[in-house]
């Protein structure tokens, strides 16, 4: 069966006023991993679904498993890119960018059929391992480069970008991961040393210490901000100003990634290493394991819990370091309350 790409990219951005579904409550879930597709030996390294588009999932993955998108709520996936990728972002159904690593920033302006770099004024050989459009513009992107630090580009022409530092009082220049606030307030870049925010043209220390591999700025309050870190679970109420660790019910060991029920704010999910997917309800105050270990190593990299509008249908996804690809399903207890939110942000911004 053929998945229908179309209005794929489009799918990844945020697409202003949409009618979502706010569930009240859910019963405890009894989750059964399902595999999804044959990806054994990929390192999974982002899971993501555009806001108002649940049965949309797209994922990267190092060891060439690229960029693939699901248009069925993630039975199958179409590959778009076959090559080691860290993070995807998009502009419009056309035009989309991709994190490659080594080979730096991969551009596509035809629904990922073809990519070409855009490298041009980054440091030599660059390796990127964020990136995330300015949702404003839909032209300006930010890329994370471990050892170079941020940079930010806008198209020169078609396959080209005029590549310029952002990095004025960034003490640390190994960048993990980068996220913005979608006007643009703020950014924030997880690096070896710690978090670090940008604001009012210059970055400063926000996290010492604090070795983040994610992070989530919430996407209806944008000072919540979430952190998936080497030491634990991390999150602020002060837009990125200050971080407090919140690892009660949590293991002792590195938090790979964390999401957000599509739905509801308050509803956390984390991968750890080597123990598997934990699910928090009150905005990460409190964690408790969410299903059975996964197969094989149970080293969740990337995670994603999205609401099939309509059904109450939770999906919830875990992408592992070496054992492939899994989904998890639960319905809620409970009628779903409709409710419209004004403008919905995306979780890559």
């Amino acid at each position: 069966m053929k998945i229908d790409l179309r209005n794929t990219f489009c799918l990844i951005a945020s697409l202003g006023v949409l009618f979502c579904t706010t569930p009240r409550a859910h019963a405890d879930p009894a989750v059964t991993w399902v595999p999804r597709g044959a990806y054994a030996g990929m390192q999974f390294t982002t899971l993501v679904s555009p806001a108002g588009y649940p049965c949309v999932v797209a994922f990267t993955a190092l060891q060439n498993g690229g960029l693939r998108v699901s248009t069925d709520c993630g039975l199958q996936y179409a590959p778009l890119l076959l090559a080691s990728s860290y993070e995807v972002t998009a502009k419009n159904e056309l035009t989309g960018w991709v994190a490659g690593g080594t080979l730096g920033v991969l551009k596509t302006l035809d629904q990922g059929g073809i990519w070409f770099p855009v490298n041009d004024g980054l440091p030599p050989s660059p390796d990127v391992r964020s990136i995330l459009v300015n949702v404003a513009t839909l032209d300006t992107v930010y890329a994370g480069l471990y050892g170079g630090g941020v940079y930010v580009g806008a198209p020169a022409g078609d396959t080209l970008h005029n590549w310029t530092p952002l990095n004025a009082g960034l003490g640390d220049l190994s960048v993990r991961t980068l996220t913005r606030t979608r006007g643009g307030s703020f950014l924030l870049a997880g690096c070896e040393s710690g978090v670090w925010r940008y604001a009012e043209g210059a970055w400063s220390p926000v996290a010492p210490g604090v070795t983040a591999s994610r992070i989530l700025i919430d996407a209806a309050d944008s000072s919540r901000v979430h952190v998936a870190a080497e030491d634990g679970f991390y999150t602020s109420v002060n837009g990125g100003q200050s971080f407090t660790a919140s690892n009660n019910g949590l293991p002792d060991v590195p938090v790979n990634d964390v999401a957000r029920l599509t739905t509801l704010p308050n509803i956390l999910y984390v991968g750890l290493r080597g123990a598997g997917v934990y699910e928090s309800r009150d905005y990460g105050a409190t964690w408790q394991v969410f299903g059975p270990a996964l197969p094989g190593e149970n080293d969740a990299r990337a995670v994603l819990a999205t609401v099939e509008t309509g059904k109450n249908l939770v999906h919830v996804f875990a992408g592992t370091r070496t054992d492939g690809l899994f989904e998890g399903q639960f319905d809620y207890s409970t009628q779903a309350e409709a409710t419209t939110w004004g403008r919905l942000k995306g979780r890559y911004r």
